[in-house]
C-alpha cells in the first residue's frame, strides 16, 4: 500500500494538540519531518483536501488473542487489526496476565511469540497489523515477582493493571496489597490501571432473590454501588501514594463525579469510559438475547447513561476506550440455567471512532481537538508513548488518520470475528480515507 519512503500529505486540516491548521505534512522514513512546502523529490503525494488529519487513534483497552476463563477470545491480533485500521486506529493495547503458575516475564515471552507469529503470517498474506502494546497484570508478589516487575518497568513497560474483583478467577488484588504494590510501582515511575468493582459488595448480593436464568440479573449481581465503593477506596490509595493511577471503564455517573472532584485537588488520577456505557443501557440485558450484552461492569439504567454522556461532553473522561472483549456466538450462547456462566465482554474496536464522533455531534474544528485529545494524545501520555505517538509534531512517528467530512452512511461494525454485533443497526458517516503507521499506508479507502 505504501512504503516507508518520503510522503507529502497535502492540503489537509491538521489536528494539533490545541488547534487545527491547514498545512502540509512531510514524512521521511516514517517520522514527521516538517510542515509546509518541501523541495524534496521522489515523493509520494497524498492529497487530503477537504479532510482532517489526526494523530493515529489509540485504543488503550482491548482483550485479544488470549484465553479468558475457558474460552479463547474471538479476535486475534490480525482480525482486530483489520477492523481497527479501517477505523483509523493505529495502536491497540492488550493485556498480559500472570497465570498458570508462570512468572510475568514468561507470560510476556509467550505473548510476544504469539504476536510475532501473527505479524509474520499477516505479512505473508500482504496484510498489516496495528502497533500492539501491552499492559501487564501481576497476580503474585513474591520477592522474585517484585524483581520481575522492577525489571519490566526498567525495560520500558510503563503500565500495570489490577482488579479489585474476580477473586474466583485468581486475578483479584486486595486493597492492602494494592496499597503496597502501587507504592512500589510509583517509585518505578509506572502508571497503575485499576478495574474498580468492590469484591465484598459483589459477594454480599443475595443471589437467592435473583432469577439467574434472566440476563438482567447480571446488573444486580454487579451493582453500581460496587464500582463507586471501589473508586472511593482507590482514590484514597492515590491520595496517600500520589501514584499515577488510571481508572478503567467507568460506568457510573457517581463514580465519574468522585474522580473529577478528587482531580480538582490532586490531579494524579485519570480515567476512561467506553462506548457501551454511553450508547447502551440495561434494557439490552432485559430484552430477548440479553446474554449477548453481558459485560463487566454491566450496562446501566438510561438515566445513568444520559448523565454519563453529559459528563463525557464536559470533559470528565481523559480517554475513550473499548474494553473490547469479543467471544464467539457459540461461546456466548453456551449456558443453560445460570447467566453467570456467560463469558463477560463485548466487541467494540470498530465502533470506537464512529461513536466518539457521534457523541460530539460530528466533525468540525472545535470537536476535532477534543476528539484527538481523547483518542490520541491522552492515551499516549498515560501509556508512555507520548510524544512519539498521539500527536502530530516534528520528530513524532507518522501515525496518521485521515478523515473526510461527511461520508456515505454505513453500518457500524464492531468486529469481523464470529460475534454478535454490539451496535446492530447503528450507522455512521465517519469516512476514514487513509490510515498510516510510521509513514506506511496501512489502509486506503477504495475509490
Amino acid at each position: 500500500m505504501g512504503g516507508n519512503g518520503n510522503i507529502l500529505i497535502k492540503n489537509g486540516i491538521v489536528v494539533f494538540e490545541k488547534e487545527t491548521a491547514k498545512t502540509d505534512i512531510f514524512v521521511q522514513k516514517g517520522i514527521i519531518k516538517s510542515f509546509g512546502r518541501t523541495e524534496e523529490r521522489d515523493i509520494r503525494i497524498i492529497d487530503t483536501e477537504g479532510c482532517y488529519v489526526f494523530p493515529g487513534f489509540i485504543d488503550m483497552h482491548t482483550h485479544l488473542d488470549d484465553t479468558i476463563g475457558k474460552y479463547y477470545l474471538a479476535d486475534t491480533y490480525d482480525s482486530a487489526s483489520e477492523v481497527a485500521l479501517e477505523n483509523g486506529i493505529t495502536t491497540l493495547f492488550n493485556f498480559i496476565t500472570q497465570k498458570n503458575g508462570n512468572t510475568l516475564i514468561k507470560e510476556l515471552e509467550l505473548a510476544l511469540e504469539k504476536y510475532e507469529y501473527r505479524k509474520k503470517t499477516a505479512a505473508d498474506n500482504g496484510k498489516e497489523l496495528c502497533s500492539i502494546a501491552f499492559h501487564l497484570t501481576p497476580v503474585t508478589f513474591t520477592e522474585n515477582d517484585r524483581e520481575d516487575i522492577a525489571y519490566l518497568a526498567g525495560i520500558g513497560f510503563r503500565t500495570f493493571k489490577f482488579y479489585t474483583t474476580y477473586k474466583n478467577a485468581g486475578i483479584y488484588t486486595s486493597y492492602d496489597d494494592l496499597s503496597e504494590i502501587i507504592q512500589i510501582l510509583k517509585d518505578l515511575d509506572a502508571t497503575i490501571l485499576v478495574h474498580c468493582e468492590d469484591n465484598d459488595t459483589i459477594e454480599s448480593v443475595d443471589i437467592t432473590k435473583l432469577d439467574l436464568t434472566k440476563s438482567i440479573s447480571h446488573a444486580l449481581l454487579r451493582p453500581a454501588e460496587a464500582e463507586v465503593i471501589a473508586i472511593r477506596k482507590i482514590l484514597s490509595i492515590a491520595e496517600k501514594t500520589q501514584a499515577k493511577i488510571h481508572i478503567v471503564h467507568v460506568s457510573t455517573a457517581e463514580g465519574a463525579g468522585l474522580i473529577n472532584e478528587y482531580r480538582k485537588k490532586y490531579g494524579n488520577v485519570t480515567c476512561e469510559t467506553c462506548p457501551q456505557y454511553l450508547f447502551l443501557n440495561e434494557d439490552k440485558l432485559a430484552a430477548p438475547g440479553g446474554h449477548r450484552f453481558i459485560c463487566s461492569p454491566p450496562l446501566r439504567p438510561e438515566d445513568n447513561v444520559s448523565k454519563l454522556r453529559g459528563l463525557a461532553l464536559s470533559g470528565h473522561f481523559d480517554v475513550f476506550a473499548t474494553d473490547h472483549c469479543a467471544f464467539r456466538k457459540k461461546d456466548k450462547d453456551n449456558f443453560f440455567a445460570d447467566i453467570r456462566d456467560v463469558p463477560n465482554g463485548l466487541p467494540g474496536i470498530g465502533a470506537l471512532s464512529a461513536l466518539t464522533f457521534e457523541l460530539y455531534g460530528g466533525l468540525n474544528e472545535q470537536t476535532a481537538v477534543e476528539i484527538s485529545r481523547r483518542l490520541s494524545t491522552n492515551p499516549a501520555v498515560i501509556t508512555g508513548l507520548y510524544p512519539m505517538k498521539g500527536v502530530i509534531r516534528e520528530g513524532s512517528d507518522a501515525d496518521l488518520t485521515v478523515l473526510g467530512f461527511d461520508g456515505e452512511e454505513k453500518d457500524i461494525v464492531s468486529t469481523k470475528s464470529f460475534c454478535y454485533e454490539t451496535y446492530f443497526g447503528k450507522k455512521s458517516k465517519l469516512d476514514v480515507r487513509y490510515t498510516l503507521i510510521k509513514g506506511n499506508v496501512v489502509f486506503e479507502k477504495s475509490k
